[in-house]
């Protein structure tokens, strides 16, 4: 079984057994490892969960968490990543893909900053986990076409 097959067999029932699945991934692609960044995706979770439970607004900048550009991941595919797969179907996914992440998480923020509270713990288990899901899901897409 390949390792797209793995993380979609358990993508279903929690995207975090998903990643207890893969094997270990130590290698690298032009820069980019894996695994590190699926860890790092997959706290997010925990960190807006952690600002959601606190009466502090400032754990998180609305503005850093919505750019998909500050992160190791976002300065690898705005840099050597889209060097060198920019033409791939699969880089284009994982762009979206973790544009939108980023996305949802300072929406996320937005509301509780806001005082909608019950609206940021929603979007965190509906909106924000259905992008994060899909964003561990072309990261691994992107990373098997890729080393192919």
């Amino acid at each position: 079984m390949g390792l797209l097959e793995i993380f979609n067999k358990n993508l279903a029932a929690d995207s975090e057994e998903a990643l207890d699945a893969l094997p270990n991934m130590d290698g690298k692609l032009a820069g980019l490892d894996l695994k590190q960044e699926l860890d790092a995706h997959g706290a997010w979770k925990s960190k807006l969960q952690k600002v959601l439970e606190s009466d502090d607004c400032e754990d998180l900048d609305v503005v850093l968490a919505s750019a998909d550009c500050h992160c190791s991941l976002g300065k690898w595919l705005y840099g050597k990543g889209k060097a060198f797969y920019g033409s791939m179907p699969e880089y284009e996914a994982l762009r979206s893909a973790h544009a939108n992440l980023h996305q949802c998480a300072g929406d996320v923020l937005t509301q509780h900053i806001l005082g909608n509270r019950e609206e940021a713990g929603r979007m965190l288990k509906t909106k924000f986990k259905s992008a994060s899901n899909r964003n561990q899901l072309e990261l691994v897409r992107f990373f098997t076409a890729a080393k192919g």
